[in-house]
């Protein structure tokens, strides 16, 4: 009665763990909590780690401004902030560890989070998506895997399995520069900027029948004036020689012109520069704003087209995003931005100044940091109480909507209110980067307001969101290593696993039948359900398997069989001292256990002790290695002392028990028969 009790169980046991696995995701609510485990894109629905799956490898130094080691609570704020901000990125089983004695570096591994995007747009609409796939499939390109996608607002999304980082010396001096730089430098030679010019011609109008009669009735009663009115010259367009030399005058030599037809010409050129701030502090206008300026200045430029110029270009995902997510300190900063006069200071002095014009001024007063000054305002993004990613309702850019508190709500409400009265600026900074600087027509209440970037993409303002919500980095992060582990390759380590535990598997199986007969079979059936139920186990706990915890489950099978091995030895002695089955299976088990129990705890506590090294110096391999070897020699002592047991009594029962020698190894059963002979 007892052994059927047993066997239930164990049947119990293995439907469960079958159900489990069965699965890829568990996903249910009961009294009021939730229970989610499994992952739908997983072998088995198992948590694989960094490389099985693929994903980010970071570790970051922690930097103080003084230069000093950090204490224990900063480093402990750092990994705090890391944790909310990797979990609300989605990734599945993020580490985040701290690493050194003291503290000093943080390890983050993102599993998953592999590939790499390209956000780019361009002037016009020359560009198709086809066209820019097969150039990134190209030979020139190199990336055969790659898949584009068109946004609503025309851009492009550029998908690629892997983006190799730039190379420094050891001067810190660029060697190889990222291959993202080079993949924009050959998208701008194989897509060269077209700008198109039309400049206005125009003749004297020719003299009407009606003006000439009503010439002449004027002239009958006026006295005949003395001299005659000079026609008007015709305006012509500029030549191409002129249009060349503008060009080269706008810094840009290298451009081809051609002339079309006459006042028509088509410029080509490779890349344009962006506008950028000097070292003075001075703003250098961007190449197409030189270009306009000195056409302009050379005819009546009546339309001007531009096509294939990159207007944004952003590189993320994969480690890129994970760079940005981790690296940034995300520090908010509003300030007030007090634009150039309007009018002169003083009436003696020419204004506006610099011989800009007053279209100029308008523009200038207030981008160009010479003319403007700023001060901090009283709000920071510690006065956020959320940020989340949003589009803009009238132009369908991404933005992030942030809300306040409530002194920071009546602080914005404030500073929007001034800068209503006197035009200017609120400008919004992240970690010292400018993002936008709107203007304001009246105090903005109610606490809600959104920034946008030039660069913000829909995957860009999630990151910053998270980064906001989660609050900054008390200390910056220097990011000293990384390693992008590619899907193809964890597809193919997790594939090697799982066919190196199949021949294992199958091998001492093989071998423990053959050789023990029925304590193999035994054996094979308690080898079969601890597997089944390790790795329901690793699946609910949830513990990530990585390729380390891979070889501690093969070892933990070995570990298990060993087990089986000594049970059948003392079963095979007790038969030879002439007891009953029954009483030698008894007696076999009894006898076996103490070794069992002794050995297993050693592997035990020295699972204990890797996997304390192993969190206090955050290897996280030693920690995989030991948690899953554990898990698994704790596992073998129950399938190899309970399940064994209660396989073995209830094959016992069976006609089979009547034959000894299916219960000792072959050599002991021929010696045997030698013997009786």
């Amino acid at each position: 009665m007892r052994n059927l009790r047993g066997l239930i169980l164990l049947a119990i046991l293995v439907v469960l763990g079958v159900v489990v696995l069965a699965f890829p995701e568990i996903d249910f609510s009961i009294f009021g909590g939730h229970f989610s485990r499994g992952q739908p894109d997983s072998v088995l629905g198992l948590s694989l780690g960094l490389d099985l799956q693929g994903g980010s490898h970071l570790v970051y130094r922690a930097e103080t401004e003084e230069g000093e080691t950090p204490s224990a609570e900063d480093m402990e704020g750092v990994r705090g902030v890391l944790e909310k901000r990797v979990n609300a990125f989605g990734v599945s089983e993020p580490i985040v560890q701290l690493l050194g004695m003291p503290a000093d570096r943080v390890l983050v591994q993102l599993p998953g989070m592999t590939g790499a995007t390209i956000t780019v747009g361009f002037a016009g609409e020359s560009i198709t998506g086809e066209g820019l796939l097969d150039f990134m499939q190209s030979p020139a390109i190199g990336h055969p895997e790659a898949t584009v996608e068109q946004n609503e607002d025309d851009s492009f999304v550029i998908h690629l399995g892997q983006l190799e980082s730039e190379e420094l010396d050891a001067a810190g001096n660029v060697v190889v520069e990222a291959e993202a730089d080079r993949i924009r430098t050959a998208i701008e030679q194989e897509y060269p900027v077209r700008i198109e010019l039309i400049y206005a011609i125009s003749t004297p109008a020719p003299e009407t029948e009606e003006a000439a009669e009503a010439g002449e009735g004027a002239d009958a009663e006026a006295e005949p004036t003395p001299t005659a009115t000079p026609e008007p010259e015709p305006v012509l367009p500029p030549t191409l020689a002129e249009v060349e030399a503008a060009a080269a005058a706008a810094g840009r030599p290298d451009a081809t012109v051609l002339e079309s037809s006459e006042g028509h010409f088509i410029l080509s050129l490779i890349g344009l520069g962006d506008r950028r701030i000097a070292e003075d502090g001075s703003v250098i206008t961007s190449d197409d704003e030189r270009l306009i300026d000195e056409f302009r200045a050379i005819g009546d430029l009546s339309l001007a087209s531009m096509e294939n110029d990159v207007l944004m270009w952003t590189v993320g995902g994969g480690i890129q995003e994970a760079k940005r997510l981790i690296g940034q300190t995300a520090q908010l900063e509003f300030r007030e931005r007090t634009c150039g006069d309007l009018v002169a200071p003083d009436p003696d002095t020419p204004w506006p100044p610099d011989g800009l014009t007053e279209e100029e001024w308008l523009t200038e007063r207030c981008d160009d940091p010479k003319y403007f000054t700023e001060k901090n305002i009283d709000l920071s993004g510690r006065d956020l109480t959320n940020a989340y990613a949003g589009t803009q309702s009238t132009t369908g850019r991404p933005i992030v909507n942030i809300v306040f508190n409530d002194e920071g709500a009546d602080e914005f409400f404030d500073v929007t209110d001034r800068i209503s009265r006197t035009g200017d600026l609120l400008s919004i900074y992240l970690d010292g980067d400018e993002l936008v600087s709107p203007r304001a027509d009246q105090g903005i209440a109610g606490g809600r307001a959104y920034i946008s970037g030039a660069d913000f993409t829909a995957e860009r303002v999630r990151t910053v969101a998270i980064q906001l919500r989660s609050g900054s980095l008390p200390l910056s992060l220097n990011l000293v290593q990384e390693r992008n582990v590619d899907a193809t390759l964890g597809e193919d380590s997790l594939r090697k696993t799982v066919v190196a535990g199949v021949i294992g598997l199958g091998l001492v199986l093989a071998f423990m039948i053959a050789y023990y007969k029925a304590p193999g079979v035994v054996a094979g059936l308690a080898l079969i359900m601890f597997a089944v139920l390790v790795l329901a186990i690793f699946k609910m706990v949830p513990v990530t398997l990585t390729l380390a915890g891979g070889a501690a489950l093969i070892l933990s099978l070995g570990v298990a069989v060993d087990a089986n091995i000594l049970i059948a030895e003392r079963t095979k002695e007790e038969l030879r001292a002439g007891r009953g089955l029954f009483a030698a299976i008894a007696e076999g088990f009894d006898r076996a256990w103490p070794s069992i129990r002794d050995s297993n705890i050693s592997t035990l506590i020295t699972c204990a002790v890797l996997f304390w090294f192993g969190d206090r110096f955050g290897t996280s391999i030693m920690q995989g290695f030991a948690l899953t070897l554990g898990i698994g020699v704790a596992l073998s002592m129950f399938t190899a002392f309970f399940a064994s047991r209660v396989f073995m009594r209830s094959l016992a029962r069976t006609p089979l028990g009547q034959r000894l020698e299916w219960f000792v190894p072959v050599g002991e059963a021929r010696a045997q028969r030698t013997a009786g002979e």
